[in-house]
């Protein structure tokens, strides 16, 4: 399964479960309906926003490239590794 497709839902999980909190909270303290409502609308479009940029985030840092250790002298050592190894390769 495509790690996309694990978090497509990630999304409308965070802000319905946002919104719930908000709701719970309303019928808690007992609020108006119009108060109610303009928390409710600004709950979802700020936790939308966040929600999306924390998937963004989550993929960009996926899809980086990992780190490779450099030696003294400046040189890849995971390539000087590699053409040693091709060096002994060749010599037999």
């Amino acid at each position: 399964m495509d790690l996309k497709n694990k978090y497509k839902n990630a999304r409308a999980i965070i802000v319905l479960t946002a919104t719930l909190i908000a709701m719970l909270l309303n019928i808690k303290y007992d609020r108006d309906i119009i108060d109610s409502l303009i928390i409710l609308i600004i709950v979802l479009v700020v936790f939308y926003v966040i929600a999306s940029i924390a998937i963004k985030l989550i993929d960009k840092i996926r899809l980086m490239e990992p780190k490779t250790n450099v030696d003294s002298t400046g040189n890849n050592s995971e390539a000087n590794k590699e053409k040693a190894a091709e060096g002994k390769e060749e010599a037999k």
